[in-house]
C-alpha cells in the first residue's frame, strides 16, 4: 500500500492526465455523423512515453487498456492489446521521432493511430461488427492536429 502511494505521488501528473483523458474520451465530436474523437487516453500514454520514458512501459499500456475495456464496456482486452502494440511501434520510432522536425513527428505520431484503428477494426470485424467505412480513419487524422495544436507549448515539446 505504502509502495503505491509512493508510485501515485512521484508520478502524480501522469495519473492527473490520464484521469482527465478518460474523461475527456468520453465526449464524441461528431460532425457530418462521422465520429472524428481520437482516443485521447492513447494519445496521453504516447504523449508520456515520449516526454518521460521512465514513466510508462508496456506493462503501463496493457493495464490502462484494460481498465479502458472494462470502463468503455468493450471486449475484455481489445485496448489492451492495441495499446500494447502501440507502445512496441512507438518505441520503434522513438529515435526518429525525437531526431526529426516536427512535420516527420506528426508524420509517425500518424502512422501510431492509425496502426491503433487498424488493430481496433480487425479485432472488431473478427467479432462480426460492421465495417465503419473510411470516415473511420479520420480519427488518425483528428489525434495528429490535435497534438500538433499541443506541441505548440512549451510544456508538450518533445525536444530533449
Amino acid at each position: 500500500m505504502q509502495r503505491l502511494q509512493k508510485m501515485i505521488k512521484k508520478n502524480k501528473l501522469f495519473f492527473i492526465s490520464l484521469i482527465i483523458a478518460a474523461m475527456i474520451n468520453l465526449i464524441h465530436i461528431n460532425i457530418f455523423n462521422t465520429d472524428l474523437t481520437p482516443d485521447f487516453i492513447l494519445l496521453t500514454l504516447i504523449f508520456w512515453f515520449f516526454k518521460n520514458p521512465n514513466t510508462v512501459s508496456i506493462s503501463t499500456f496493457w493495464f490502462v487498456g484494460l481498465i479502458t475495456d472494462v470502463f468503455m464496456g468493450d471486449l475484455l482486452g481489445q485496448h489492451a492489446l492495441t495499446y500494447a502494440s502501440c507502445y512496441f511501434i512507438a518505441q520503434y520510432f522513438i529515435n526518429k521521432i525525437m531526431l526529426n522536425n516536427k512535420h516527420q513527428k506528426l508524420l509517425y505520431i500518424f502512422l501510431i493511430f492509425l496502426s491503433a484503428q487498424i488493430i481496433m477494426l480487425i479485432i472488431n470485424l473478427t467479432h462480426d461488427l460492421h465495417y465503419p467505412g473510411m470516415s473511420y480513419y479520420l480519427q488518425s487524422i483528428t489525434a495528429v492536429f490535435i497534438w500538433h495544436a499541443l506541441s505548440k507549448f512549451r510544456f508538450f515539446k518533445l525536444d530533449r
